[in-house]
């Protein structure tokens, strides 16, 4: 055990620094997080000695009060927002790909556009070396309205996942 430690003792000593430094920043990151977490109590206690406990408690409910009331002046508009939104397309799938054997660079491509509700399309363009050819199919309940080719299920598979957000 002596010898290896005296064989490795420089590759030891770089790695205690190294991990000195990454405990140094990893403190100096949670003491940044705890003054931010500490601010709205500070400014409440200054709040209290300028004007008494009594007096900075009416002015913080009176802002609490105020909040509560630009919300209720704003739902109406929120959910008409929220409405539009849910007819907007949020599913998106991306496929590029060699239609033909003749042409390179991935210029062919199915793409696949979905409301929440999983309606909406798929646009296929094929790119030749003498013509472009595109198709559009209507998705409905997330169901094409006819047979897919390959690159469109997969397009439509992403669009479909695109919902999903990891950690959510």
């Amino acid at each position: 055990m002596v010898q290896f430690i005296e064989a490795h003792s420089v590759t030891l000593i770089v790695a205690a620094l190294v991990l000195a430094v990454a405990a140094i920043a990893c403190a100096a990151l949670i003491l940044i997080q705890l003054r931010r977490l500490k601010r709205p109590f500070r400014d409440m206690a200054e709040l209290c000695e300028q004007k008494g406990t009594e007096r900075a408690l009416e002015e913080l409910l009176k802002g609490v009060d105020e909040n509560r009331e630009f919300l209720r002046g704003h739902s109406e508009e929120i959910k008409r927002i929220l409405e539009l939104l849910a007819g907007c397309y949020r599913g998106l799938g991306l496929v590029k790909y060699n239609a033909f054997e003749d042409i390179g660079g991935m210029q062919s491509y199915s793409l696949c556009l979905l409301t929440q509700e999983k309606h909406g399309f798929i646009l296929t363009n094929l790119v030749g070396r003498t013509s472009t050819r595109g198709y559009a199919l209507d998705v409905s309940d997330g169901k094409p309205s006819r047979n897919l080719s390959d690159e469109e299920k997969e397009a439509l598979e992403i669009a479909m996942k695109s919902f999903t957000v990891p950690g959510r």
